[in-house]
């Protein structure tokens, strides 16, 4: 009876030893995506540290997610190359705003909204251009013309879903060895 009670408690020693075994399968599931992000330039600036780990405090369970957190994280000190050459005049003289800077320096933790753009894709964007008809060599374009003139596409991300492909089959790994691991703690309760 006692190790019945035991098990019915979320509060109980059983309870912390399983938030301790699903925050141990979530944090391999978020290695597993977070891994699984490729990125032309190596992630200089830590964006795959926008997938998080969760654990619910008043039930047991977890999710992994790339939404927005309750706090920013710190900032990050990457600056982007310079294609100037040393002496070379040319590239923007004027000098960052504040918010300019703070956008540049995002760390890990604020720059989910990227991972968001890379899983869901975005729509095609359009901007108003100077030249309605003429492409910059001079030559009549329509490659960039679109329904109106002075419409120009300027692209959209397509959607990857890499939560789904990359997270989908760790999550059911996690599980299988979650439901292997309750079962040992639970004979363990019992034998005892």
């Amino acid at each position: 009876m006692h190790a019945l009670q035991a098990c019915m408690t979320v509060d109980s020693e059983m309870g912390k030893r399983l938030r301790e075994l699903i925050f141990q399968e979530l944090k391999r599931v978020r290695n597993d995506i977070a891994g699984g992000l490729k990125f032309a330039n190596g992630d200089p600036r830590g964006t795959r540290g926008a997938v998080k780990r969760y654990i619910a405090s008043k039930y047991l369970g977890g999710i992994v997610s790339i939404l927005d957190g309750s706090k920013s994280g710190s900032k990050n000190s990457y600056e982007a190359p310079r294609k100037l050459r040393p002496g070379q005049r040319g590239g923007n003289r004027m000098i960052r705003s504040n918010r300019t800077d703070d956008m540049l320096h995002y760390g890990p933790d604020e720059r989910n909204f990227i991972l968001r753009f890379i899983n869901s894709g975005t729509h095609p964007r359009y901007a108003n251009g100077r030249n309605g008809k003429w492409d910059r060599r001079g030559n009549n374009s329509t490659f960039f013309r679109l329904q109106e003139e002075g419409d120009y596409y300027r692209g959209s991300i397509a959607p990857r879903n890499f939560m789904n492909t990359l997270g989908k089959p760790s999550m059911q790994r996690a599980l299988e060895n979650l439901s292997k691991m309750v079962d040992e703690e639970f004979d363990k309760l019992f034998k005892s």
